[in-house]
């Protein structure tokens, strides 16, 4: 499904498949790993993107699933860091699906595809800002490791989370 969202052949019911399997990753992100690194993302608070997600699906005729919880536990900094760097990259990518999205479905970063708008002109800022404050935990915790374990976690989850969804 993964790969669709980039193809020619997307479709609107995948479109929405893909943001339903999103929603539920992006809701427990906000709800158990947002407030675990708080203290250390200055900007946290702006970085939220769920309620983009509903808007889009309104605009596509679906409505929010209650979806299984795609993370489950309760997170260490460096491990959250880790999990957070996965779904801010996803921000850059998004920037791509975005002209797909545009182009086939003729949706905008305004109506139906907010989500992959992600900060729209600040995402290149958004992105440099939080490496800089990751990084700067890191040199002052030397916990490079335990923030690539979280990294490699939240890829996993997010993989399996997609498989499921096929089944």
């Amino acid at each position: 499904m993964s790969q669709l969202i980039v193809s020619p052949e997307i479709t609107v019911q995948k479109y929405a498949e893909y943001l339903l399997v999103m929603q539920s990753i992006v809701k427990d992100v906000e709800a158990k790993v947002y407030p675990v690194i708080s203290n250390f993302i200055s900007d946290v608070d702006q970085r939220k993107k769920l309620n983009l997600i509903q808007s889009d699906l309104r605009v596509l005729g679906f409505s929010a699933r209650n979806e299984s919880t795609a993370f489950d536990a309760d997170f260490e900094i460096p491990f959250a860091l880790g999990i957070m760097y996965v779904l801010e990259g996803s921000s850059l990518g998004g920037r791509v699906i975005l002209k797909n999205i545009e182009k086939q479905l003729g949706f905008t970063s305004d109506y139906g595809a907010q989500y992959f708008a992600g900060y729209k002109e600040n995402t290149g800022l958004l992105w440099k800002n939080f490496i800089s404050e990751m990084v700067r935990y890191e040199e002052d915790h030397d916990c490079g490791d335990v923030i690539i374990e979280g990294a490699n976690f939240a890829f996993g989850i997010i993989h399996k989370h997609f498989e499921n969804y096929a089944k």
